[in-house]
């Protein structure tokens, strides 16, 4: 009976705090939605997301126009017609409104396989992407290269007619086959921006339950309340019991309303549908573990801050730093070698990479034990922690 009534406390208290609420259920799904839809391209250039580029063609020659023909079946790169001058068009460029400028000189054409070849020139725009920009300077190497094999293999063909199969732009496309280990319904497809976003994201907030926890839990104590408590016998295993419980279930019901927005408010506004892997029991393993793991550090914290300021400040920096070394806001693998041993230490991580393992890599219980083990025993450590906090307070 004294644990009923201690988590109708708890949730009459958060039902009060609206605020917390807010930051609870609204902060993740904003930020779901708008880093699901912002990288929605980055994530999608499979599909059909293209980027532009003007194209000004100076040479006019049989050569330049194979050149503009071939780079014009490209799926991820769309010409953008201008009769613009040049100068017009880089200016363009070099305010973003086109990624790039493609500029063929006069005698391109002509001097292509002689002693000094006239390069084509190409200009990025100042926020492009390095992928991009990469993507698009190997999109168009390709390019020239059949071109040039083409041009240099020419004369051959009178005298060879097999060689003709080597100037077929096919045969290079024949050499290299490539597939996802991604799977969703049997198809090895890309993951999407919201298979990266969801699970990241909701991660992120799921560790802000420090805030309205710490602040009830310091205001009751201001209040006298705990004072109250253990003049009755309550035990610092009961007081955090009587927390965690209800904090586990908000926690809990916050995943499954994140989710929800992935798999029906996202694609419902123009993105992607999340796909929830194929092992339930995994997933509800890891959303149990990162419960278990963001409550009980949410406790600890509680219990070793004396103000409200004091835990929204420290749960907020501490939260930002897990986060930036658990690969929340850069993935782990972008990463230097040092960042990356820093930030298999985080919470964070472990609870993002067994997400990923199910969303992603279509893990089941076993795969994902590891990193809820690790989760497991992190919140272990931290309810050890506030319970001799608590008894160290006692004893004052």
């Amino acid at each position: 009976m004294r644990l009923i009534a201690l988590i109708r406390k708890e949730l009459l208290l958060l039902r009060r705090d609206w605020h917390a609420l807010m930051l609870l259920f609204v902060m993740p799904a904003v930020f779901i939605l708008v880093m699901s839809m912002v990288l929605q391209n980055a994530y999608a250039l499979h599909r059909g997301a293209s980027f532009g580029y003007y194209l000004v063609d100076g040479d006019a020659s049989p050569v330049s126009q194979a050149l503009v023909d071939r780079l014009g079946e490209s799926q991820q790169f769309m010409r953008v017609a201008s009769s613009a001058p040049p100068e017009e068009l880089l200016k363009q460029v070099q305010g973003d409104r086109e990624q790039f400028l493609v500029r063929i000189p006069p005698g391109f054409g002509a001097a292509m396989t002689g002693a000094h070849p006239l390069p084509v020139r190409v200009s990025s725009a100042p926020g492009v992407e390095p992928s991009v920009d990469k993507l698009f300077e190997a999109e168009l190497h390709g390019v020239l290269a059949r071109l040039y094999l083409q041009r240099t293999l020419a004369p051959l063909t009178a005298v060879a007619p097999g060689a003709a199969a080597a100037l077929d732009p096919g045969a290079v496309d024949a050499l290299l086959q490539t597939e996802s280990l991604y799977q969703t319904d049997g198809r090895g497809e890309r993951p999407s921006s919201v298979q990266q976003n969801v699970p990241a994201w909701l991660l992120f907030a799921m560790f802000f339950i420090a805030i309205p926890l710490s602040t009830t839990w310091v205001q009751e104590r201001q209040q006298g309340t705990y004072a109250r408590l253990r003049s009755m016998g309550m035990d610092a295993a009961s007081m955090l019991l009587g927390k965690l419980l209800p904090y586990l279930g908000i926690n809990l019901l916050q995943v499954v309303l994140m989710l929800c927005v992935g798999v029906f408010l996202v694609p419902g506004l123009g993105g992607d549908r999340l796909t929830l892997g194929q092992s339930p029991a995994a997933l509800g393993l890891m959303a149990l573990a990162i419960s278990f793991a963001s409550v009980s550090y949410a406790l600890l914290i509680a219990n070793l801050v004396s103000t409200s300021e004091q835990a929204t400040i420290f749960t907020g920096a501490a939260n930002l730093l897990m986060g930036a070394l658990g690969g929340i806001m850069v993935p782990r693998f972008l990463m230097p070698p040092l960042m990356q041993a820093l930030g298999s230490f985080s919470p964070m991580a472990w609870g993002l990479d067994g997400l990923l393992e199910v969303f992603l890599r279509q893990g089941g219980v076993v795969a994902v034990a590891p990193q809820a083990l690790r989760l497991a025993l992190f919140a272990l450590a931290c309810l050890a922690l506030a319970g001799l906090r608590i008894r160290f307070v006692r004893r004052k």
